[in-house]
């Protein structure tokens, strides 16, 4: 009797030529975190609008930030455990249609308790459909391009939460608050829907759960349609499975320092991110009192663009793997410092707003790529969310510390200096990260260096 040939579906995917299939599954995934930015930055935009509405005080709007928050982080966590035990596929369409009802849903609240509680809940499936949407494109990446397609997610992402700051412009004279949320609401059921019709489970994971061989039969024929797969060929992965919660085991198999350090360097580089996020504009114009207000929404505008610098990130992290991101982010500590120590209302303080975006923010997608390349399948999604929900505690902490150093009148060059401060801890963090590589990390990483090492 002739055996079955034996394919490696690793192999598969990473031997794939150009298809429609590849790149419809991509365009998925970023239609996914297009409207996860938009849905993510809504309440923002809403914001000073309820304020207005509902006659109330700025400062009682920080319990809805808050439970956002904090949905968002739950979110990264719970749902990601759920994305490995499930399935990507059917995880992310969850949390696209539970995010789009519940955020239909917001325009129903009557007062600051319902409104904290129905954000609370949507950010639970925003926060969730992050890092499965990063699984899914890391499954389905070939190793020499993957960190350039996580990197171009987040490229949608931000597409997503600038561009509904445009659509919120023109929506809010005419219709109010209300429709930010109207719209953000219909937009993830529609896409929802095309997903529940579209979306593909990842063949790496239905190979290594065993399930349907007739899927994924399908899926590496779409993948390499030549190939001469047919109904008795095995296909296998080079990875095991291991049972129960697949957080515990990112500290176990040699992942523990691997682990906590892209934890410190993701937290340290979102500490400076949304520390010059949140108040450059401030500190440029009022706390200076050198640069008008428009000047210095402008900078602020030069600093959010640096993000476009992701994909060039992706780039690098492909080619030179994670020594690029650590010395990105050792540059961008400098232009943070010096914008302390130049006249603000010159064109230099622009320029240096400027290049501080592209090595800030640019870098921040390749550490993201990172979270979803170096774990295994059956925990890729625990891993990727576990690291997001590290990233926004150090987004938390960011403003926080801002705005403690405007309130005891530090000057403007010691502020910037604080400033520049975590990137280079987020350099440290990021080199000791790629010296505590493990083996298989190092393999999934596709790095000279790391499996050098090993």
């Amino acid at each position: 009797m002739t055996q079955p040939d034996t394919v490696d579906i690793a192999e598969v995917v990473e031997t794939q030529g150009a298809s429609w299939f590849a790149i419809s599954t991509f365009l998925l995934c970023c239609l996914v975190m297009l409207v996860d930015g938009f849905d993510n930055q809504a309440i923002n935009y809403a914001a000073p609008l309820i304020v207005k509405d509902w006659g109330i005080g700025h400062e009682l709007m920080t319990s809805v930030f808050a439970f956002s928050i904090l949905g968002w982080m739950l979110g990264s966590i719970g749902f990601s455990m759920i994305g490995d035990r499930i399935g990507r596929r059917n995880s992310i369409i969850f949390a696209v249609l539970a995010f789009g009802v519940l955020t239909l849903a917001i325009p129903l609240a009557r007062n600051l308790a319902e409104l904290s509680a129905l954000r609370f809940l949507a950010a639970l499936g925003i926060g969730g459909g992050i890092p499965m949407v990063v699984a899914l494109t890391a499954d389905y990446a070939q190793a020499k391009s993957r960190g350039l397609k996580i990197t171009i997610l987040y490229i949608g992402y931000t597409v997503g939460s600038s561009g509904g700051g445009f659509l919120a412009a023109d929506l809010t004279p005419a219709y109010g608050w209300k429709s930010i949320f109207l719209a953000g609401g219909v937009a993830a059921l529609a896409i929802g829907l095309v997903l529940l019709f579209a979306l593909p489970e990842s063949v790496r994971y239905l190979v290594l759960k065993r399930k349907g061989q007739e899927r994924i039969l399908a899926i590496a024929r779409k993948l390499k349609p030549r190939a001469a797969f047919d109904s008795e060929t095995r296909f296998v992965i080079q990875e095991s499975v291991q049972q129960g919660m697949p957080v515990k085991y990112l500290f176990t198999d040699g992942r523990a320092a691997m682990t906590i350090f892209l934890w410190f360097a993701l937290g340290f580089s979102f500490v400076t991110h949304f520390f010059i996020s949140a108040w450059l504009t401030t500190l440029l114009s009022e706390y200076s009192g050198q640069m008008t207000i428009p000047v210095a929404q402008r900078t602020s505008a030069l600093f959010q663009m640096g993000a476009a610098f992701g994909i060039g990130m992706g780039w690098l992290l492909d080619r030179r793997g994670i020594p690029a991101v650590t010395s990105v982010m050792l540059l961008g500590a400098l232009p943070v410092a010096a914008l302390g120590l130049v006249d603000s209302g010159t064109a230099v303080t622009m320029v240096l707003a400027a290049i501080s975006g592209i090595l800030v923010l640019g870098s921040a997608p390749g550490l993201n790529a990172i979270a979803g390349m170096v774990y295994p399948t059956f925990m890729r999604c625990t891993g990727a969310g576990a690291a997001f929900a590290a990233a926004r505690i150090g987004a938390l902490i960011g403003p926080v510390i801002a705005g403690s150093l405007i309130a005891l009148h530090v000057p403007l060059n010691l502020i910037f200096i604080v400033a520049a401060l975590p990137m280079l801890a987020a350099a440290a963090m990021t080199f000791m990260l790629d010296r505590s590589m493990t083996p298989d990390a190092a393999r999934e990483m596709a790095s000279k260096s790391a499996m050098a090492r090993h």
